[in-house]
């Protein structure tokens, strides 16, 4: 059977992810949303829990895909999560229903028993995008050896999670702060001493 089928009824998931979690897609609503036969579901996916695994790992590669125009060794780290930080405002205001469906993984009680399955998609977004930028920034004195990455980047993530939800949410009001202010409001914790006597 072809593989637009399966990619076909992967996009349906997305699509209903805009609109309810993991928990509440049900595999009459996928079929329905894809115009695909609930056998044709299980002949690509076993189960349910297949059907779930697979999503997630098809939203993670879409985001590694989409991050790679972002995280590039020619370009400081800086300057790179600034231009992640600018994608994911445009990103939310943009492609709404893409925007909740990752809200919708992120958020959902039971993504916690797929990640043993999503550690090895992870791994490749840090391996092949992350590392080598704060590798760079290490040997340039941008941030000291001693950085914790993965905070650095819990704390971006944490803060455009919000700006995500208000935008997303139409809350009244919204004021988006400047990507390089929320950028440097974590580089005055973690700079090197090359970036201290630049400011300075």
């Amino acid at each position: 059977m072809s593989d637009s089928n399966r990619e076909k009824l992967l996009q349906a998931g997305i699509e209903l992810l805009s609109e309810k979690t993991f928990s509440e897609i049900t595999m009459d609503l996928v079929a329905e949303s894809s115009n695909m036969s609930k056998p044709m579901i299980y002949y690509y996916f076993k189960n349910k829990e297949g059907y779930y695994r697979s999503l997630a790992r098809y939203l993670l590669r879409l985001s590694r895909e989409m991050l790679k125009e972002m995280f590039s060794p020619d370009f400081s780290l800086r300057e790179s999560l600034i231009r992640y930080v600018k994608f994911r405002i445009e990103f939310a205001e943009t492609e709404p229903g893409l925007a909740k469906a990752y809200m919708s993984m992120i958020h959902d009680p039971n993504i916690g028993l797929m990640i043993e399955d999503l550690k090895s998609e992870f791994n490749l977004i840090r391996t092949e995008l992350f590392d080598p930028v704060f590798d760079r920034a290490v040997e340039t004195g941008e941030i000291d050896q001693g950085t914790d990455r993965m905070l650095v980047m819990i704390m971006i993530n944490s803060t455009m999670i919000a700006f995500t939800l208000k935008i997303l949410n139409r809350f009244p009001s919204i004021e988006f702060p400047d990507p390089a202010g929320i950028v440097d409001m974590i580089f005055d914790g973690i700079g090197g001493s090359e970036v201290e006597g630049e400011r300075q």
